[in-house]
């Protein structure tokens, strides 16, 4: 009974580790953190890359939280080197001054090379980043945080 057990915990722990930015999650509708072993350590959950502001939301809590491993997993394979402690911090120095609000206003949906992109406007009317849509959910195609 305790192999099984055992057996049963290290399968979950590797599922939950595997599923941060990796497979989008049934509850972000509400935004709300996922429960047992899984949770998140910000208020958003690994789900949160569904649409694009939850996908901008999740990545300004992981900002905000200076998690340079989450958000490596939240932009494009050619970026994801450029995602280092350093970067994240400079950018949670900066994260106070902002607002979920003032970094998403508007989204303007295209296409690109056949996935659904979403250019994020920012209240002051600037580009904050082009998400692209891959495989279901949608990532960021510039370090916008530096």
């Amino acid at each position: 009974m305790m192999k099984r057990l055992t057996l049963s915990f290290a399968v979950l722990a590797v599922g939950s580790l595997l599923a941060a930015c990796a497979a989008p999650s049934t509850n972000t509708a509400t935004n709300t953190p996922a429960s047992g072993p899984a949770k998140a350590t910000t208020s958003a959950t690994s789900g949160s890359l569904k649409d694009p502001k939850s996908s901008i939301a999740y990545q300004f809590e992981l900002v905000k939280a200076g998690d340079a491993e989450k958000l490596k997993t939240c932009m494009t394979p050619r970026l994801r080197d450029g995602i280092t402690q350093e970067v994240v911090d400079k950018g949670k120095g900066q994260a106070g001054n902002y607002t979920i609000d003032d970094l998403y206003a508007s989204a303007e949906m295209g296409e690109a090379d056949g996935h659904k992109t979403a250019k994020i406007k920012m209240k002051n009317g600037r580009t904050l980043t082009t998400l692209i849509e891959t495989d279901g959910q949608w990532l960021a195609d510039t370090i916008w945080f530096k």
